[in-house]
């Protein structure tokens, strides 16, 4: 039997654990007082002023219960979570019961080097070690690490993306089946694709020709600066205000009740995918990049947007709140505006006609 008493317990009452034999109760009294000593150090309440030997498991399964609580508060996504979750699950694959404390710059390099060799890309490898870093912050700050180690991220090969052009998103609409109005949507607002997804006809204004993006249940915006209101054109409008009353005469023609989302799946649920229509209606409309046919998925229609209004003069001062990024906010420029080729034509210098035009205003002056 493990007794463990009041001012130990977590509920503050007395507790008995019966267990089967003497060993199975010397383990168990040798867990729970590692858990004391671990949670007493890590809340600086505990009897034990430093605790030797502490996994990454361990702070990790702590860690994680602290970003649920974050969740609960408003303060984390919960997709964020699940990320992270993926993450660690990867990190503890590598040094599951490693002390935190022996962890280095080495054993961060090893891990890169470790992830290279399974065959993943630059990106995931950057955005695992950051969260292992944010760990080992989180244990340095609560006393179970004194020194954060340092670690060169692995360098991103430039990826060139291709937008299309205003002329060939028209192209590509006519060659839509259903999800045209959502795809258009997408191009004109430049919103999130989890945003468009989980869009309700309260959020859709089209006397006043205003989407709005709000936290609801099931959808947490990306950051304080994702909740918004966009402006979008009035034959959008016009066009979401007809789907809606479409939508609303099916409902009562099949005896249901008026459907929520603007954008539904198949089956009334949440959509989850249009890049097989996307790539379909791409291929149909014949717009191609380098010989081949334009790759296209919603982060790219947003880009897009944000390139269009750019060519226009439009300043980020106003490409920020529409985008939900953050005032100043250096992504915008340098990750969304895309210049095009045919853009970039503008900027050509010729200076075979320049001397062209030089030499003819020459011999008009001599026969003046």
């Amino acid at each position: 039997m493990v007794d463990v008493p009041p001012h130990l317990s977590p509920n503050g009452k007395r507790a008995r654990h019966t267990l089967t034999t003497k060993a199975e109760a010397l383990a168990e009294a040798k867990r729970l007082l590692r858990e004391l000593q671990i949670e007493g150090v890590i809340s600086g309440r505990g009897f034990a002023p430093k605790v030797s030997g502490v996994t990454l498991a361990e702070v990790s399964k702590r860690w994680l219960e602290e970003q649920v609580d974050r969740v609960a508060t408003g303060k984390k996504r919960q997709s964020s979570l699940e990320a992270d979750g993926y993450k660690l699950k990867a990190i503890l694959g590598k040094f599951p019961a490693t002390d935190v404390s022996a962890i280095g710059t080495k054993e961060l390099a090893e891990y890169q080097k470790h992830r290279v060799g399974a065959g993943c890309v630059a990106p995931t490898i950057n955005a695992e070690t950051a969260l292992f870093l944010q760990v080992l912050r989180w244990c340095q700050e609560k006393g179970l690490v004194d020194k954060l180690p340092k670690v060169e991220r692995i360098p991103v090969p430039v990826k060139r993306v291709d937008v299309p052009s205003p002329e060939e998103m028209s192209r590509i609409l006519d060659a839509l089946g259903r999800r045209a109005l959502l795809v258009r949507f997408l191009a004109e607002t430049g919103v999130r694709k989890t945003e468009a997804y989980t869009l309700e006809w309260s959020d859709v204004d089209a006397a006043q020709c205003l989407v709005s993006i709000r936290r609801k249940d099931g959808f947490t915006p990306k950051t304080r600066h994702s909740d918004r209101d966009i402006p979008i054109s009035p034959s959008l409008a016009e066009a979401l205000a007809d789907a809606e009353k479409a939508a609303r005469t099916k409902a009562l023609k099949d005896g249901e009740e008026h459907p929520t989302l603007v954008f539904p799946g198949r089956f009334g649920g949440k959509l989850v995918n249009i890049r097989r229509a996307l790539t379909s209606a791409v291929k149909n409309a014949g717009v191609k990049r380098n010989g081949q046919p334009l790759k296209l998925t919603p982060h790219v229609l947003r880009k897009a947007m944000a390139t269009w209004l750019h060519v226009r003069g439009v300043p980020d001062a106003l490409l920020q709140p529409r985008l939900g990024h953050a005032p100043g906010s250096r992504v915008t420029r340098s990750v969304y505006v895309k210049v095009t080729t045919e853009d970039m034509r503008a900027s050509v210098i010729d200076l075979e006609a320049e001397r062209r035009a030089r030499m003819g205003a020459a011999e008009a002056a001599k026969t003046a």
